[in-house]
């Protein structure tokens, strides 16, 4: 999944915080165990003298340190035995000295045999969640809570009966959503509901795994700009092009320039050739569209991305009244 460089490096932190802890807790522990029964010791120097033999031996490699080796085994194990008497006897728990880690599977590490655990994959995921809903109003847009009662019902093929098919389809869509998806353009007057379904798609893509940037298509260009010309740091350019999913809400509402008409040509194309699915939302309708950035980037939009119409009278307007 094409997490944020600051994603991984968190989730990184993450782990190597909860492994520290596990092993601080070993160590405290330890510390209780021995001021309790100082004969712990004693086992414990046994397995570690038995432990660098059996290194050196292994080392040697002759057939004759077989015999050896076994024997270092057996004083290994019964030194073990002895110790787990020892704190049984104290009244300590089976595995008072056991490092506890969060994931036995990696030891917290986050790696196993050079594959990405589990672990760190479900870290990554609740992070960019994390992320995505602190900026966002994700948990107040979902599918379940679209309301098709704010479109007009009517005979023939109304707003309402549009508008179904348009929810239902972008279900289907983050339900099944993969790097092969389709790009999917949102259009339609203002307050129609294609934030909400943006940020439904958004969720969802997230609680499955996947990398999403989400951003208005005005901060989005603000961020480009800013960095391009050295007015602050920062990789969003490497980031948007890079991510699983990309999300630009109200495109049309930013300032054009040519350097706005530029980056959104990048993004379009770049994603395109790479294959990578993007959502574009906007007020605008194509004739529009066109009017206001470049054929060649208007083209690319209206051939390859699916056009979803959204339909109906402004929702605000009619919460409002």
């Amino acid at each position: 999944m094409a997490y944020s460089k600051e994603t991984y490096k968190k989730a990184e932190q993450e782990l190597a915080k909860r492994r520290s802890r596990a092993l601080a807790e070993r160590e405290e522990h330890h510390r209780i165990a021995v001021a309790a029964v100082p004969e712990i010791l004693e086992t414990e120097e046994k397995m570690s003298s038995a432990g660098l033999a059996t290194i050196k031996a292994l080392g040697m490699g002759a057939d004759d340190a077989k015999e050896y080796i076994r024997k270092l085994s057996e004083i290994n194990l019964a030194a073990q035995t002895q110790r787990s008497l020892l704190l049984k006897n104290a009244g300590f728990p089976e595995n008072w000295l056991d490092v506890r880690y969060s994931c036995k599977k990696c030891e917290d590490k986050g790696f196993v045999n050079g594959i990405m655990c589990d672990c760190f994959k479900e870290l990554l995921k609740s992070l960019e969640y994390e992320k995505l809903c602190s900026n966002l109003p994700v948990n107040n847009c979902r599918f379940d809570n679209f309301k098709l009662d704010y479109y007009p019902d009517g005979i023939g093929t109304s707003p309402r009966q549009r508008m179904e098919s348009v929810l239902n389809y972008c279900k289907t869509y983050a339900t099944d959503f993969s790097k092969k998806s389709s790009n999917l353009l949102l259009y339609g007057q203002t307050g129609l509901g294609k934030t909400h379904l943006s940020l439904a798609i958004a969720g969802k893509v997230v609680e499955a795994g996947y990398g999403v940037i989400y951003s208005s298509a005005q901060n989005l260009f603000n961020k480009l700009e800013k960095e391009k010309f050295g007015r602050s740091d920062g990789n969003t350019e490497e980031n948007i092009l890079d991510c699983d999913l990309l999300i630009i809400d109200d495109l049309g509402t930013e300032f054009t320039t040519q350097f706005t008409i530029s980056a959104l040509y990048n993004i379009v194309n770049s994603r395109e050739l790479a294959s990578k699915p993007t959502i574009i939302s906007t007020n605008l309708l194509p004739d529009k569209l066109e009017a206001t950035y470049s054929q060649r980037i208007t083209s690319r939009i209206l051939s390859n991305y699916v056009m979803l119409y959204f339909d109906g009278t402004d929702i605000r307007q009619i919460k409002t009244r």
